[in-house]
């Protein structure tokens, strides 16, 4: 769930029609940032199979490039749980082969449930929550709510950065306004999305953030942004004057899966290397080198106990923290169309200050 996109889509329409994949090679469309760099040379030290990634920057802009090569030109599709249903509609995804991965059995039962309640096409990969991460050389006294921290954004006016996704922005900004994380109601998305209208002179950006050392609240671009608690983690190991909060009236949790493409032509390629990933000393590899909770409980146990008792890490899931549910394609559709005129009005209102 993350970050900033190095690829355009020109560049990736290029690389789907120029350049062939070789044997050697897979391609996993990603978040940048989101696998460590020494398991993939592993992997090919073990297998002489290179991984190519392709990144998106949200789960919209991911659902753009398979719109755009029809789900093709990749081997695995690493999504959001709840999109699964939409992907297995466009015929975009595969269902896995549980003998090629004999290390699925190391997945914890209730997020190996979670991932089959769609079938056989989500291999656990991380989960987390949605929470604050703020500046507290300029923060003193953070919001503790959704509804605080939307009520408050004028005080920090032109320092605040929401995240662009529709359905990780919305859902916070429904919790903000009483309602549940999940509402499919159209009367309640708006007042969501007239929250966030109201206070669209004081963000600076929507944008995933990026995890290098050059990042925005390292820069002091920002000084409190909506985060990933795993990105929020990773960038408070960069600098000491972050901290994270996970808001009072709630979150939701999302699960990220390894999906099989069902374009690939390397699927048994691609099933080793998941199965590669599932390994528990990978997994907490992992889990240690990205700072995101791991399903996989062979990982977990692995893990120092100062780790596996960080409750930001490691929360509970309650009615304060909602796994995130599959909605209606008619309201996942009002969801993006609601964002996208979000972004539009602040857009224009950037240009009127020009």
């Amino acid at each position: 769930m993350h970050k900033q996109s190095i690829f355009t889509l020109a560049t990736l329409v290029i690389s789907l029609t120029l350049s062939s994949v070789r044997a050697s090679e897979i391609t996993l469309l990603t978040w940048p940032e989101y696998i460590s760099q020494s398991l993939l040379d592993a992997f090919h030290s073990q297998t002489g199979t290179s991984v190519k990634q392709i990144h998106y920057d949200s789960d919209d802009a991911r659902d753009r490039l398979l719109n755009l090569t029809q789900g093709q030109g990749y081997d695995i599709i690493l999504t959001s749980r709840v999109r699964l249903p939409m992907y297995q509609q466009q015929l975009w995804l595969d269902s896995y082969n549980k003998p090629s991965l004999p290390n699925l059995i190391h997945i914890e039962p209730k997020w190996q449930q979670a991932a089959n309640e769609f079938g056989d096409y989500c291999v656990p990969y991380f989960w987390g929550t949605i929470g604050i991460v703020y500046n507290k050389k300029y923060i003193s006294q953070p919001p503790l709510s959704w509804r605080d921290f939307f009520a408050q954004l004028q005080r920090y006016s032109g320092k605040v950065n929401l995240l662009n996704d529709s359905r990780t922005l919305l859902p916070m900004a429904l919790i903000a306004a009483g309602f549940d994380s999940h509402s499919d109601e159209q009367s309640h998305i708006n007042q969501a999305a007239a929250i966030i209208h109201e206070q669209l002179t004081h963000i600076n950006s929507f944008s995933a953030l990026n995890l290098d050392k050059n990042n925005r609240l390292n820069n002091e671009e920002i000084w409190i942004s909506m985060a990933y608690n795993g990105d929020a983690l990773y960038l408070k190991s960069l600098n000491s004057d972050l901290e994270f909060i996970q808001p009072a009236d709630g979150t939701n949790a999302w699960l990220d899966c390894l999906s099989i493409s069902r374009a690939s032509g390397q699927k048994k390629l691609a099933h080793q290397f998941i199965n590669f990933l599932l390994d528990p000393q990978n997994s907490m590899r992992l889990a240690l080198d990205l700072q995101y909770p791991t399903p996989n409980l062979a990982a977990y146990k692995l893990l120092p106990t100062e780790v596996q008792n960080n409750q930001t890490l490691y929360p509970t899931l309650s009615t304060k923290v909602q796994l995130n549910k599959v909605i209606a394609a008619s309201t996942e559709r009002y969801f993006q169309m609601t964002y996208k005129q979000l972004v539009f009005a602040h857009k224009q209102l950037g240009q009127k200050r020009l």
